[in-house]
């Protein structure tokens, strides 16, 4: 409209943002250089530009103050995407470097519920490598239920590494129970993953009938897994199923069969199995059995 008063300029909300998010940007870069305590890190942590945030994650990264495995745990939980994977990555770096609190453990527990794999993941990865005895019951919560076939893979995983620490004669019976659940799973590579798990947790006599039955399972990974299993089930119900297995078409198959016998080399028709591999087309495969006699 002619004649009409110009309106006063203001800055964009969207640049006015931006000008303050490069600002704490600044103060972050200088507050690094100064290996700034976590109390100083956390309004960064905390400010509402997940810019700012996960900046604040990488300085938490380089500073390393007292205190810093539970605030990357607990930033595994941020809105922000990129927040989330700043944090994973942090995690998995300084996996040998952080201790093994029970902050730590807790966090990294909690995420074990969490919606996004990439969060999931890290955590029972960091958990498995911490490895984390009072963590097992939390692990075999979170293995049977989880929507990612990645992260049950790596849960079945995490479960034998952390039984494996444990100077408990047996695993939790949680632990048998989530295993024991992942060997039904629908995907072939989880059900495989239980099934080595099982060689060393333990495959006792219920588990065991089911490893030699998953030894004709149509898929190759099952069935390496399920011969790994049998390295601790039984003599009497293992070395009769491995035996057979040594005429397995794959190769991979055979060769976990054999390194199972070697568990069972004080009973005779396990050294009559491996004296037969020492004859099998692939290298390894003979190879191994040769070691074990």
């Amino acid at each position: 409209m002619e004649g009409a008063l110009p309106l006063p300029s203001h800055p964009a909300p969207h640049a006015a943002s931006s000008s303050t998010s490069s600002a704490r940007l600044l103060e972050l870069v200088a507050l690094a250089e100064e290996q700034p305590e976590l109390a100083a890190l956390r309004p960064y942590l905390t400010d509402p530009a997940p810019t700012v945030r996960r900046e604040a994650v990488a300085v938490l990264t380089e500073t390393l103050p007292p205190g810093t495995g539970s605030a990357l745990a607990e930033a595994l939980r941020d809105s922000a995407p990129e927040v989330r994977a700043a944090a994973a990555a942090s995690l998995r770096e300084l996996v040998e470097t952080l201790p093994p609190d029970a902050a730590l453990r807790d966090g990294l527990a909690a995420a074990l519920t969490e919606p996004d794999p990439v969060v999931r993941a890290a955590a029972l990865d960091v958990l498995r490598a911490l490895v984390s005895v009072d963590a097992a019951t939390e692990l075999a919560h979170a293995a049977p239920i989880d929507p990612s076939r990645e992260v049950r893979v790596t849960l079945a995983k995490a479960l034998a590494t952390v039984s494996a620490d444990r100077t408990a004669s047996s695993p939790p019976a949680a632990v048998l129970t989530a295993l024991t659940t992942l060997t039904t799973d629908p995907d072939a590579l989880v059900r495989a993953a239980a099934y080595g798990a099982l060689g060393t947790v333990g495959c006792p006599p219920p588990l065991a009938s089911q490893a030699v039955t998953a030894l004709a399972d149509p898929a190759w990974q099952v069935r390496a897994g399920a011969a790994t299993a049998l390295s601790t089930a039984t003599t009497a119900v293992a070395v009769p199923a491995l035996a057979e297995a040594l005429s397995d078409p794959n190769a991979d198959v055979r060769k976990a069969a054999v390194l199972s016998l070697t568990h069972h080399t004080p009973d005779e028709s396990a050294r009559t199995a491996l004296t037969t591999a020492t004859k099998d087309p692939d290298a390894d495969v003979r190879a191994y059995a040769s070691r074990a006699l």
